[in-house]
């Protein structure tokens, strides 16, 4: 009967409790705080606003079977980015207007510019000398503006330099404005347009 009331003791007895961890100072550690979801300024269709989370956000596009898009990284007035519902024919409206300011749309990267004159007497060998010059302002998002100065009895020179780059450049850069001021053939060399970007993603 003594060894049945020791099996049973053994049986219910509770596990030991673990010790509490403390930290150095003695106190208990708190538990990380979960960092709150980013709000967001979503634009309806119907152009109100209000302030959600991305993720409600995009259930609501999915239930209303509405385009999600985001046209602001950053409002700097709220220090959040701006999304906005479309319908599937708003959103394909927008999406040719973005592509056709990017084609009307005047290159506005460029680091600076670059000036460089040339005499119509220059040697073939100084004038490919030239072109590698130009190609690596070029690759670095610089204009190139260029002044060939001749004679006016012997404008073909002129002529010949600016085919000679144009032949050898054609590829790699835009060629703007050539005009004869004096003596001088003036003509800008800038970097090729960029590629226009994928359609926005819902």
């Amino acid at each position: 009967m003594v060894n049945g009331n020791l099996q049973h003791r053994l049986l219910s007895a509770k596990p030991p409790l673990q010790p509490i961890q403390k930290t150095v100072e003695g106190q208990q550690p708190k538990k990380p705080k979960t960092q709150p979801e980013p709000k967001i300024t979503l634009i309806s269709s119907d152009d109100n606003i209000s302030i959600t989370t991305l993720a409600e956000a995009q259930t609501i596009s999915k239930r209303r079977d509405l385009k999600l898009v985001k046209i602001l990284d950053i409002d700097n007035k709220t220090q959040r980015p701006v999304y906005r519902l479309m319908t599937g024919s708003e959103y394909h409206k927008e999406e040719l207007n973005q592509r056709k300011n990017k084609a009307n749309k005047v290159v506005s990267a460029l680091k600076g510019e670059k000036l460089l004159m040339i005499n119509s007497q220059i040697s073939k060998h100084d004038l490919e000398v030239y072109v590698n010059k130009i190609l690596k302002w070029i690759t670095k998002r610089y204009e190139v503006r260029v002044s060939i100065s001749g004679s006016e009895a012997n404008t073909e020179k002129s002529e010949y330099i600016y085919k000679f780059l144009e032949d050898n450049l054609k590829n790699d850069s835009r060629f703007l404005q050539k005009r004869v001021k004096g003596n001088d053939l003036r003509f800008q060399i800038i970097p090729p347009k960029e590629k226009e970007d994928p359609p926005p993603t819902a």
